[in-house]
Order: structure tokens, then C-alpha cells, then sequence
């Protein structure tokens, strides 16, 4: 039978600094802090590297820090760690600016219709009204709509919710389409 160090035990080790307390947390919380960030990341080699990183912080944190819970403020960092770097991954896989084809480019486009006039001038005011709008919802509205992406590459790729993506393309085509309203253009 395996017999643990209470949580007052180990966190006597850490206060007299005391590297056998890493040892000691890891053999008695080490599989279910390392499940805790693998359920946020997915990969076992980045959830050990998170494990690792939180034992760090927890190692410079105590002292001062007295944790009336060791395993509650062990899995915290180690939460906090993994969704950091979750974050971070995602933020790297955001869309490009030079993957979306510029308004001008749709307007080219559109010159090769027959009702070339007449759609120039909505592309123009569709350019208009998306210039006019916060970046991210434009991102969003273009994602959708022109890149034709799925609601939940485009959450993931923006690191939003998809309940996001989807009030922001709703307030976006909403807004778009008053917008052309008042322009005297009804689609």
C-alpha cells in the first residue's frame, strides 16, 4: 500500500525548501494533474510539460503561499497553465491576413459579371460597411461567409466561442443589411 505525505507534510518540505516535496507531489497527484491538463490540451507530452511548469510555480510560490488545499491549488496552477498554452497554440493558427482576399480583389470579381456596374457598387458598399467594423467581427463575417468556414474552425481558429462566431455573423449580416438599406440597396 502506498502511503501518501499529508498536505501539511509536503507543504512543511516546501517551506524548509525541500526538494523531496516535488517528489512527493508528483507521486501523489502526478497522474491526476497531468489528466487535468491533458483533457485541455490533448497531448501528452505538452500536458507533462504543464504538470512541470505548475510544479515550478508552486515550488516559487510556497513560501509565502499556504495553501489550505494542496491538491486544489496544485490542479489550478496546472489548469491555468494548460489553458495558457492552449491559448497561445490557438493564437498561432488564427487566419492569416494575407490568406483573406482583399475587397478590392472581390471587386475585380465582381467586373467579370454582365451586371458588372451595378455589383461593383455593392461590393464597394459591402467594403464600406466591413472597414467600418471592428476587426475581429470582420474576421469573423469574412471567415463565414466568403472563406465559407464552419462555425467551429472559425472559434477555434480566433480562440472565441462558438456561440461568439455566431452572435457576431448575426450582428454583422444584421448590420450590413441596414446599413445597404439605407443606401437603397435591398439583396
Amino acid at each position: 500500500m502506498n502511503s501518501y505525505l499529508s498536505d501539511k507534510e509536503l507543504i512543511m518540505l516546501f517551506d524548509r525548501r525541500d526538494e523531496a516535496a516535488l517528489t512527493e507531489l508528483e507521486r501523489k497527484y502526478g497522474a491526476r494533474l497531468r489528466k487535468v491538463a491533458f483533457d485541455v490540451l490533448k497531448n501528452e507530452a505538452d500536458a507533462e510539460e504543464c504538470v512541470n511548469d505548475a510544479f515550478l510555480k508552486v515550488w516559487n510560490s510556497i513560501p509565502p503561499a499556504v495553501p489550505e488545499k494542496l491538491s486544489a491549488y496544485v490542479e489550478s496552477a496546472v489548469r491555468r497553465k494548460a489553458i495558457d498554452r492552449y491559448r497561445t497554440e490557438r493564437r498561432d493558427k488564427r487566419i492569416p491576413p494575407e490568406e483573406l482576399t482583399t475587397l478590392d480583389e472581390a471587386a475585380a470579381l465582381a467586373d467579370d459579371t454582365a451586371d458588372a456596374e451595378p455589383a461593383k457598387e455593392i461590393v464597394d458598399l459591402i467594403a464600406e460597411y466591413l472597414n467600418g467594423i471592428d476587426r475581429k467581427k470582420r474576421l469573423i463575417f469574412i471567415g463565414r461567409y466568403y472563406r465559407n468556414r464552419s462555425v467551429s474552425e472559425l472559434a477555434a481558429e480566433l480562440d472565441v466561442a462558438e456561440g461568439t462566431v455566431m452572435s457576431s455573423v448575426h450582428r454583422t449580416k444584421k448590420g450590413l443589411t441596414a446599413f445597404l438599406k439605407k443606401r437603397g440597396v435591398s439583396l
